[in-house]
């Protein structure tokens, strides 16, 4: 590589932000420039020649992305802050700090709403992305896992929660969810999770069974789990963005969901099985920000899985056809159409 094409990239050390930043990586990549990913972005990077843009991707909170107001700051070549938020920064993450001097890209409206509260410059919305012909490459071999899912558990319709477990992610309203739903069809369904974590009270239930947590699989293993279910079940209450229900349309699952911001900004109701939300709580999440939980009752989550269940089971065809709208719906995510407006922020 040339000594003044090369691009350094600070990503937070979550899943869901490395797998985007990757994508960006690609993007970056094949417009014939190096890539560097750099837990810390330092005054000397900055001033090195080669050194030619310079990308920070990470929470909008100042624990996150104060050691990058300097260098930002100081700056004078092309440069970007992407970032996502569940909720509000609470003021002692803005006052006496020059974040407000940052010029942010956030992931989605919601999270420019939430940031706009706190008094934060955002200067464009950019929503997440998928790589949609690696999703469509990776449906065929989640037939494999599919199969052997249905050896396992027979005609049951299978239910996949993937993600983690905090407060926000509404877990224990897919307890109670499943509770109801046992009530009525205990032998139809079958829920799948994929996190971590204590979930004594979800998994005592004879129909639910933990496949995995969080970080013990690699990124493609993971999509062809989505891809080898019936339906994503997605019970959160707070997102930034929430990757995995973009993630399972594009493997050409159908998922449930509330239809909450910022999920809304990329869902469809034709296709994916969702319900409203009562109303907005604010839940303080250690002095960081203040979570904005969009409460619903367990009842409407059970109701929409019986329904979803009933389709599959009684009416595959329209079943089918949920999918292939999924799978279509998210290639207006895929990376080479979204991205680049990423690249042009660091003018590549």
């Amino acid at each position: 590589m040339p000594s003044d094409h090369q691009v350094l990239i600070s990503p937070l050390k979550a899943v869901s932000v490395t797998n985007q930043a990757d994508l960006i990586k690609k993007l970056i990549e094949a417009k014939g420039y190096g890539v560097l990913y750099k837990s810390c972005i330092s005054m000397f990077d900055i001033r090195k020649e080669q050194n030619r843009a310079f990308l920070w991707f990470n929470l909008a909170l100042i624990r996150f992305l104060g050691d990058a107001i300097p260098p930002y700051l100081y700056c004078k070549k092309p440069k970007a802050v992407y970032v996502t938020v569940e909720g509000i920064p609470c003021k002692g993450n803005i006052l006496h700090s020059p974040l407000h001097r940052l010029e942010l890209i956030a992931n989605s409206e919601f999270t420019k709403s939430c940031l706009e509260r706190a008094g934060l410059n955002v200067i464009d919305v950019v929503h997440h992305a998928v790589d949609w012909d690696r999703c469509q490459r990776l449906r065929r071999d989640s037939e494999k896992i599919r199969a052997k899912w249905e050896s396992e558990f027979g005609s049951r319709v299978k239910l996949l929660y993937v993600g983690r477990n905090d407060p926000r992610k509404g877990l224990d309203r897919l307890d109670k969810a499943l509770n109801i739903v046992n009530e009525r069809m205990k032998e139809r369904v079958v829920c799948l999770l994929f996190t971590e974590g204590n979930l004594q009270n979800l998994e005592a239930k004879p129909n639910v069974l933990r496949i995995g947590s969080v970080n013990s699989l690699d990124y493609d293993q993971v999509l062809r789990l989505m891809g080898a279910c019936d339906y994503l079940v997605f019970p959160s209450m707070a997102e930034g963005f929430g990757m995995p229900l973009l993630e399972a349309n594009a493997m050409g699952r159908p998922a449930i969901h509330a239809w909450i911001p910022p999920l809304s900004e990329f869902s469809s109701k034709v296709f994916n099985f969702v319900f409203g939300y009562q109303s907005e709580t604010l839940v303080n999440n250690a002095n960081r920000q203040l979570w904005i939980f969009h409460e619903y009752r367990p009842e409407k989550l059970a109701e929409i899985i019986m329904d979803a269940v009933k389709i599959y089971q009684d009416s595959k065809s329209e079943y089918e056809q949920y999918c292939k709208q999924a799978a279509e719906h998210s290639r207006n995510w895929d990376y080479r159409k979204v991205y680049p407006a990423i690249l042009k922020r660091l003018k590549l």
